[in-house]
């Protein structure tokens, strides 16, 4: 009886003190990444600390103080930097996170809001200067949580999910324009680091941007918005992305209207440079295409194909050139051109395969007219390996063409082939090298040893 006291008292001792001497876990890791922030830029403005016995509750309010420093610390994780300008855009905002975690050690859940707490300073001065109201109106938005981020982030486990907070507004300027925007049912979840995760995925339901002012109407909308990206490296990643529907519209009262419809459009990028050579992957789809513009009511453009695939990559060459076109839009070198000329070169010079299996338009409508069947393109092209690419581009491009293997097979419509002929005269010069199977007209391009051919007659 008295171990059996002894235990028990053991027990409830270790249960009450559990939360006193807190979870270190949790702790440590909001530690490390607070402080991580405010070496980059970020200082507390704020903070404050709300603790029960089960539970502890954090209020942050960062600043972003050296805006030039957490542009730098973001770039190391991207492989797109981020453009000077973004640092003038996002400079003096304030974020508020709220961070809510078991006292228990045996969680290590972390709940996060965060959410902008005010405007970045440039902008906030354009939007008092512009129009008063309407900066009181998104402040007021802003204060009341209106654009708010949740993060449930399991630290055990290193994963993630949760989601943005609906937003639905509208906003009637003291003129009469109004603008309407809409963020519905979008969530995420993922793994890896917060900063930098290893995967996530996104399924946002609805977006909508509604502007009307001066007799102008601009509609944009998305629906059924899905994406997932994995990455291994900068250089190694697989990314997909789905669209039930698309619109953009731009109407003005006496003039036609401008718009691009899309449903239900594929994408999938890929890039691995973990073997011997890089590989790299697009294939993109649409069911149905329409456009709008001054010039034609409208062209549709039914089950689109696009399907390229890139291997045999030298990889030294590849990384040089990720590395100096991801800072192109930070840096304003002179040289850039002639460094990006250089190494595109070497990558040529190594040799490189390029396919095509897929590249082909069902169907296509101009305005109202009767449809007209659409093509296919494949190819396959081989670039051999040439060490003195470079002086052959300047003094004997011939040579450089006996390096390069190409076959390729376009087949289209002869009412498509009329409809290119109509828009480009020029065009229809080639009609006399054509194949004709059927209602079709077949290219047959070829280009071996340095000698082109088209349906195996060779053109000097």
């Amino acid at each position: 009886m008295k171990k059996f006291l002894i235990v028990l008292i053991l027990v409830v001792g270790v249960v009450v003190l559990l939360p006193v001497v807190g979870n270190s876990m949790v702790q440590k890791t909001l530690k490390e990444n607070i402080d991580l922030f405010c070496a980059n830029g970020i200082d507390i403005q704020n903070e404050t600390t709300e603790n029960s016995y089960l539970n502890t509750k954090n209020h942050y309010e960062f600043i972003l103080r050296d805006a030039p420093k957490f542009v730098k610390f973001i770039n190391q994780y991207s492989d797109a930097q981020l453009p000077p300008y973004v640092e003038a855009a996002i400079g003096g905002v304030t974020i508020g996170v709220d961070i809510e975690y078991s006292n228990f050690p045996i969680g290590s859940k972390i709940i996060l809001d965060i959410y902008p707490i005010t405007l970045p300073e440039e902008l906030e001065q354009e939007l008092k200067q512009e129009s008063i109201n309407f900066y009181n109106y998104i402040d007021k938005l802003l204060q009341a949580k209106g654009v708010l981020y949740h993060m449930n982030y399991y630290i055990s486990k290193n994963i993630f999910d949760g989601f943005i907070k609906n937003i639905d507004e509208k906003y009637v300027f003291d003129n009469g324009n109004e603008l309407v925007f809409k963020l519905l049912d979008a969530t995420y979840y993922g793994e890896g680091p917060i900063i930098a995760p290893k995967g996530i995925h996104t399924n946002i339901s609805e977006i909508t941007l509604d502007v009307k002012a001066d007799n102008q109407t601009i509609a944009f909308r998305a629906k059924d918005l899905k994406s997932a990206s994995t990455f291994e490296s900068q250089s190694t990643y697989a990314s997909s992305a789905s669209l039930e529907s698309f619109s953009f519209l731009l109407k003005e009262q006496r003039e036609k209207k401008l718009g691009l419809f899309l449903e239900e459009f594929k994408v999938n990028i890929s890039s691995n440079v973990q073997a011997n050579a890089g590989e790299f992957y697009t294939k993109m789809s649409f069911k149905e295409m329409e456009i709008n513009s001054k010039d034609v009511q409208s062209i549709k453009v039914s089950e689109a194909n696009y399907d390229i695939s890139l291997d045999g990559v030298d990889k030294d060459s590849f990384e040089e050139f990720r590395v100096l076109t991801s800072h192109a839009n930070a840096t304003n070198s002179p040289d850039f051109e002639q460094k990006l000329q250089k190494v595109v070169t070497r990558i040529f010079s190594k040799g490189l395969s390029l396919s095509i299996p897929d590249l082909s338009i069902k169907e296509i409508r101009v305005d109202n007219e009767e449809p007209i069947d659409g093509f296919k393109f494949m190819a396959r092209m081989t670039l051999s390996e040439n060490p003195n690419l470079e002086q052959n581009l300047k003094s004997s491009p011939k040579e450089v063409l006996e390096h390069i293997n190409l076959a390729s097979t376009l087949k289209l419509s002869k009412g498509f082939f009329a409809f290119i002929k109509k828009n480009a005269p020029l065009v229809g010069l080639a009609g006399s090298f054509a194949k004709k199977e059927n209602d079709k007209l077949v290219f047959e391009v070829k280009l071996n040893a340095g000698v082109l051919s088209i349906n195996d007659k060779a053109m000097n």
